[in-house]
């Protein structure tokens, strides 16, 4: 019995270990102390849109997708409406897009890469 649990503790520590060695970033919305937080950088993100969206008039309510591609190097590239909403709110989805600072970027194998991303942009009805 003793071997057993030895035998099942050696294999959970070693998948443990060989995920974290194994484990590459997506990239992240820059601003928090500690940049491996995730939760920190979607808030972070979550509050850059909604201080700077501005809700054009006429605008139905709904959501607008944008993707982009966040460069090795964190700039913002490329971005496009992949959902549209309104001509009026797409453009402000992409210029909300064009307006984030430098993300820190994915990492692969140690190196920082290229990646695409998507943004939803949320309007309220007006």
């Amino acid at each position: 019995m003793k071997i057993l649990r030895l035998l099942v503790l050696g294999c959970c520590l070693f998948v443990g270990t060989t995920a974290a060695v194994a484990q590459d970033d997506e990239p992240r919305f820059p601003g928090c102390s500690d940049p491996t937080d995730f939760d920190c950088a979607d808030m972070k993100l979550m509050q850059f849109v909604f201080s700077n969206v501005k809700h054009p008039e006429g605008n139905p309510g709904g959501e607008v997708v944008v993707l982009f591609t966040v460069k090795a190097s964190g700039q913002i590239a490329n971005p496009s409406v992949i959902e549209s909403l309104t001509p009026n709110c797409d453009k402000e989805a992409l210029r909300i897009a064009r307006l984030m600072p430098k993300w820190l970027p994915a990492i692969e194998e140690g190196k920082a890469i290229d990646m695409e991303w998507e943004l939803v942009v949320k309007f309220i009805a007006k």
